[in-house]
């Protein structure tokens, strides 16, 4: 049996391992599990780009950021006497707000929007709605019947206006 040694410097061996590196550089370029790469998309659709418009032209005393993580708003409660349990984070952390308004002036979250498609479900609205609720946020929602006009943005937040 020959030593490893000798088969080292073996031009067969010695091809094998060239190609098992190269299949190796290949695979982490394509992706593990030969998985596409991801793609572009348009970071908003037409109606929520009309609407942010609406929303800027409507409350222009505050700053309209759009399409935020959950995660960049809410934290994982401290459980006393417990370590971090990630599946406490889970519950929010993939989901995005359409619309956060932020009062410049002072840095905090005025409202969350959000304007509805046929995308959501009542139920788990009511329960995003009341997770954000119990973090000191007021979601207003825009039902999906709503065209993105200044009209309709005014009809839901230009309570935020103040006195004008």
């Amino acid at each position: 049996m020959p030593r490893l040694i000798d088969q080292l410097g073996s031009a067969p061996f010695a091809a094998i391992i060239f190609l098992a590196c190269i299949a190796v550089l290949f695979a982490l370029v394509k992706g593990v599990g030969g998985s596409p790469a991801p793609i572009a998309k348009p970071f908003l659709t037409a109606r929520e780009q009309a609407m942010l418009k609406a929303l800027e032209h409507v409350l222009p005393m505050y700053r309209i950021h759009a399409q935020v993580a959950m995660g960049a708003l809410l934290a994982a409660p401290r459980r006393p006497g417990k370590t971090f349990n990630p599946a406490d984070r889970n519950a929010f952390s993939q989901k995005i707000v359409d619309f956060v308004i932020v009062d410049p002036t002072v840095g905090t979250v005025v409202a969350l929007v959000e304007l509805d498609d046929r995308s959501h479900d009542a139920a788990k609205d009511l329960l995003r709605d009341s997770m954000t609720a119990g973090a000191g946020y007021t979601t207003i929602r825009i039902p999906k019947s709503a065209r993105p006009t200044v009209a309709a943005a005014v009809t839901a937040v230009g309570h935020l206006r103040g006195g004008e």
